[in-house]
């Protein structure tokens, strides 16, 4: 190494221990000890075009303390568990959203049975840079609870109580406390993964280790020693273990694009699709029409150029066979020469208000078509009479099939009166000449 370079790195860390609250100082030290051609795909610190006011952005201390606000002040309708953690301890903040008091049942046929609510499962804070979607989730979350504390005639109430009572919402609240605190506490907001650097959305167990990650420890798409090497990802595991989810929602920024599975590079190569792929293109593009900003859609391997292999909802889809699956980027205009890090994944502070708006639409539009989905499947199984016509038309061709193969085979052994049509006896050419010489008249 370049003595220059190990001096400076030197005066880095002793600014970085003395100076924690002068960010811009430490990163322009940073800065100054490293080539500009080591910046490609790596999560080194950078020069930022402007950084979050947390006056208004949550850091994790405040995230933690408005969670625990929310629940306290709606106890009917939030719980947190805190039995999920990170490598370094800290909560990931896992909240169940849904009416508890309410036990809903359908009819079906003769008998009453319990009518499950629709499971969602949302994963925030993934990637530790990406500050917006966590701040959409508090905008969702404040949505709905606003809707409680109005008169009951009023439509925001109404909306707020079915959200709860139909459906049964799991929000894991920060994926990746470590890597979060990480970028709060040196001021590196290019640092995507965990506090061991592992990029957790390449991590699990689907087409993991291939091309569309890497095995280089300071590359910012590494995959770990191993799949699920990271702790991080046992919640979402261990929750899909335990309920049986309709969808999975993994939220990102960075650009505005909704991915449906599948992202890795096997995929890509047989052109594989998830078994619901009709419906989830058919929500994708309900989602993507609901912003007033413009969305793409589409199978993650047609929509990007590059594979992402050990992605969640690659396995959400694919392993854990959840009806539908996406991952979701709700803001940015995508990487360009100009763009740094927190710039590129998160508005400004002032304008992060505007951003929240735009963005809300796309989770009020997505749980209006879940809900009308599972309404639809409940419809079917509560009258039979309802079922699809493709399969009824094919049970009755199929009996008529049958039924005509059994009266043939059985037909020639009926006795000739009772048969559709009688034997007829074949006469030969030659009988028939042999005949009719017989009868000739004779010559006068």
């Amino acid at each position: 190494m370049d003595w220059r370079i190990s001096e400076c790195c030197i005066i880095y860390h002793i600014s970085r221990i003395v100076c924690l609250s002068k960010v811009p100082l430490y990163n322009l030290l940073w800065l100054l000890c490293i080539p500009m051609s080591t910046f490609e795909n790596n999560v080194l610190p950078q020069m930022e075009k402007y950084l979050p006011d947390y006056e208004i952005y949550h850091n994790l201390s405040r995230i933690q303390a408005h969670l625990e606000d929310i629940v306290s002040r709606n106890p009917n309708y939030f719980r947190i568990d805190w039995s999920y953690t990170s490598r370094q301890s800290q909560p990931q903040l896992v909240l169940r959203m849904t009416n508890f008091t309410d036990g809903r049942s359908i009819r079906v046929t003769s008998e009453t049975v319990p009518n499950p609510k629709l499971k969602i499962l949302l994963s925030f804070g993934e990637h530790a840079r990406e500050f917006l979607p966590v701040e959409s989730m508090f905008y969702l979350l404040q949505n709905i609870t606003s809707g409680l504390s109005l008169p009951e005639e009023w439509p925001g109430f109404k909306y707020s109580r079915s959200i709860l009572s139909k459906i049964d919402l799991f929000v894991v609240a920060m994926m990746n406390p470590d890597g979060r605190r990480y970028v709060e506490n040196t001021g590196n907001y290019c640092w995507r993964g965990t506090s061991t650097g592992v990029d957790i959305n390449r991590n699990f167990d689907w087409n993991y280790g291939a091309k569309g990650s890497s095995s280089d420890v300071n590359d910012e798409e590494y995959r770990g020693r191993e799949v699920f090497s990271e702790p991080e990802c046992l919640v979402l595991i261990d929750l899909t273990t335990r309920y049986k989810f309709d969808a999975f929602v993994s939220f990102h920024s960075g650009i505005r694009q909704i991915y449906v599975p599948f992202a890795d590079t096997y995929s890509k190569k047989i052109q594989r699709k998830p078994e619901n792929i009709v419906k989830m293109l058919e929500l994708a593009e309900t989602v993507a029409a609901a912003s007033v900003k413009k969305f793409s859609y589409g199978l993650a391997y047609q929509l990007n150029d590059y594979t992402a292999d050990g992605t969640v909802f690659d396995y959400m889809a694919g392993k854990r066979k959840i009806p539908f699956s996406f991952a979701i980027e709700l803001w940015g205009e995508g990487d360009t020469s100009k763009s740094k890090c927190f710039d590129l994944f998160n508005p400004q502070s002032y304008r992060l208000q505007e951003a929240l708006q735009e963005i809300h639409p796309l989770y009020v539009t997505l749980f209006d078509y879940l809900i009308h989905w599972q309404e639809k499947q409940i419809e079917t199984l509560s009258d039979p009479s309802k079922e699809a016509p493709s399969l009824t038309f094919g049970l009755l061709l199929l009996i008529a099939v049958i039924i005509c193969f059994g009266f043939v085979a059985v037909h020639n052994r009926l006795p000739t009166c009772m048969r559709l049509y009688p034997r007829r006896r074949i006469v030969s050419l030659r009988s028939l000449s042999s005949t009719f010489s017989v009868l000739r008249p004779y010559k006068m």
